[in-house]
């Protein structure tokens, strides 16, 4: 939805509408208009239409790890010195009182809960760069401005004033290397991502902080996941009034986690993305890495699962809590592809393997059918078809790998084919094994990894064993799959393994 341009007297009926759920909280969008109308301020009181019509869509969450019985358990970052030390004690505590999952904690509406001051406050603060620019020339529409500069979030972190802070605490030091009045939009964008980025490092402990941190947070301990830390710059990007939002790819198809960047719009009207030091760009984009690339967004989107499911109805991670674009062909070559399913649902997913499970990563409407399709997915990876049932997501068919010419092959096992010696190595360092170490040879099979082989490497770390082609892998330590970690799966393409 774009800044509503209505020249009817009156409230346009978009922000009627989210007025009427905001139950307690009906002054505090009220007041505000009030305060526009008095002022005569056209293009602030559509500003503020703009946020409240569009803000239905949009709240805080936090969360809690849980065990089986409900029980919470915290890790405050800093009791932990490092990322390794973090995870072992997960391990070790899953393997004392079982499997952990993340859950929702508390959730809260902004428009029951967005206060008049913020509003404001976020308004007139953002109209002071976008209406006098510190760049050469003004090259943001109203449109550009209600979509990418004004919005008070950028994720479901906690709504809070941003600008008048991010620019006292960096504006003399972004200033300071520029002599000219009016500053290079590019320059600018670069000096921003300089000084943040010097301020507010990755720490791959926070990978394992799912709660978002507050600004006040992130700006005291220095440190972040790479979400943080793109919400932060997204932010400060926006407080120097340059336009601009968050792409990121939640699960990676080839290595652990994902990944998060800011994006800025630039004058052409395309986006240009903005990596964190030390993230290449021509290495983010190897084919088999990106399966999805989505891009927040503010405005609300009727098509969007987020809005096309029941409210109670149970979705993953990433792709029906909220309003995104798809950017994915922005970034690497995509296909359309038709998929077989073995089970059936409204919903279908397709997953990419992660960490150690299968992690829904794109969602088609397949209308309780067997067959349906998925678009825009990124090539040279393998995907699991997945549904969701009883707020569990389950295999409904087998796993494939969408070839680069789009084309898929299914790995299901079942092929004439001559088995082919291989070597095998460990799936998440591609290292040599353990000497004398056990291993697990699981294959994929229906609906689950099964261990087909318990092998043990010799003492230079040596196993070579004939594997199936169009076939999926696994070789691990451990001896039940829910404890996989950092394993890659494999298969044997033209003779050799190629891990996934």
């Amino acid at each position: 939805m774009s800044c509503l341009k209505s020249k009817k007297p009156g409230i346009p009926e978009p922000v009627r509408k989210a007025v009427e759920l905001s139950g307690l909280n009906k002054a505090e969008l009220l007041t505000p208009m009030v305060l526009y109308q008095a002022a005569k301020d056209s293009l602030k009181l559509k500003s503020l239409y703009y946020l409240i019509a569009n803000m239905g869509g949009h709240y805080e969450i936090t969360w809690q790890i849980q065990d089986s019985t409900g029980k919470a358990y915290s890790f405050p970052i800093n009791d932990y010195p490092d990322y390794k030390t973090l995870k072992k004690h997960l391990r070790l505590l899953r393997e004392k009182v079982g499997e952990l999952k993340v859950v929702h904690d508390s959730i809260f509406l902004d428009v029951k809960t967005v206060k008049a001051n913020l509003l404001t406050q976020n308004i007139d603060t953002a109209f002071k760069y976008w209406q006098h620019p510190v760049y050469k020339q003004h090259i943001y529409s109203f449109d550009d401005f209600c979509n990418f500069i004004l919005p008070y979030r950028v994720a479901n972190e906690k709504a809070e004033p941003f600008r008048s802070y991010l620019m006292a605490k960096y504006g003399e030091s972004i200033f300071s290397v520029f002599n000219d009045t009016k500053i290079d939009l590019i320059s600018l964008v670069g000096r921003i991502h300089q000084v943040v980025t010097g301020d507010v490092g990755y720490d791959k402990r926070y990978e394992l902080h799912y709660n978002y941190p507050t600004l006040s947070e992130t700006a005291n301990t220095h440190r972040g996941n790479f979400r943080d830390i793109a919400i932060y710059e997204v932010k400060a990007f926006r407080s120097f009034g340059v336009a601009s939002t968050m792409d990121y790819c939640p699960w990676f198809a080839d290595s652990s986690d994902g990944y998060f960047w800011p994006v800025v719009l630039m004058p052409n009207h395309h986006f240009i993305p903005v990596f964190y030091p030390g993230i290449s760009a021509d290495n983010l984009t190897t084919p088999g890495k990106l399966p999805k690339v989505y891009r927040r967004k503010y405005s609300d989107d009727s098509t969007s699962l987020f809005r096309l499911k029941k409210i109670k109805e149970h979705t993953p991670a990433f792709l029906g809590q909220f309003n995104y674009d798809d950017v994915t062909d922005e970034y690497v070559e995509t296909a359309v592809v038709s998929v077989s399913l073995t089970d059936t649902a409204r919903y279908a997913y397709l997953a990419v393997f992660n960490n150690g499970r299968w992690h829904p990563v794109q969602w088609s409407l397949a209308g309780n059918k067997t067959k349906t399709k998925f678009v825009k997915m990124g090539v040279d990876i393998v995907y699991l078809p997945m549904i969701v049932r009883k707020e569990q997501t389950i295999a409904a068919g087998l796993p494939f790998l969408l070839q680069k010419d789009g084309n898929t092959t299914v790995l299901n096992g079942k092929t004439d084919t001559k088995r082919v010696q291989a070597n095998l190595i460990e799936t998440a360092t591609r290292q040599a094994l353990r000497p004398n170490k056990k291993y697990f040879l699981y294959q994929w099979k229906n609906s689950g990894w099964e261990v087909t082989r318990l092998l043990t490497a010799n003492s230079k770390g040596n196993i070579s064993v004939a594997l199936k082609p169009q076939t999926l892998y696994l070789l691990s330590k451990e001896n039940r799959a829910d404890r996989f970690s950092d394993e890659r799966p494999f298969i044997i393409r033209n003779g050799k393994i190629v891990f996934y």
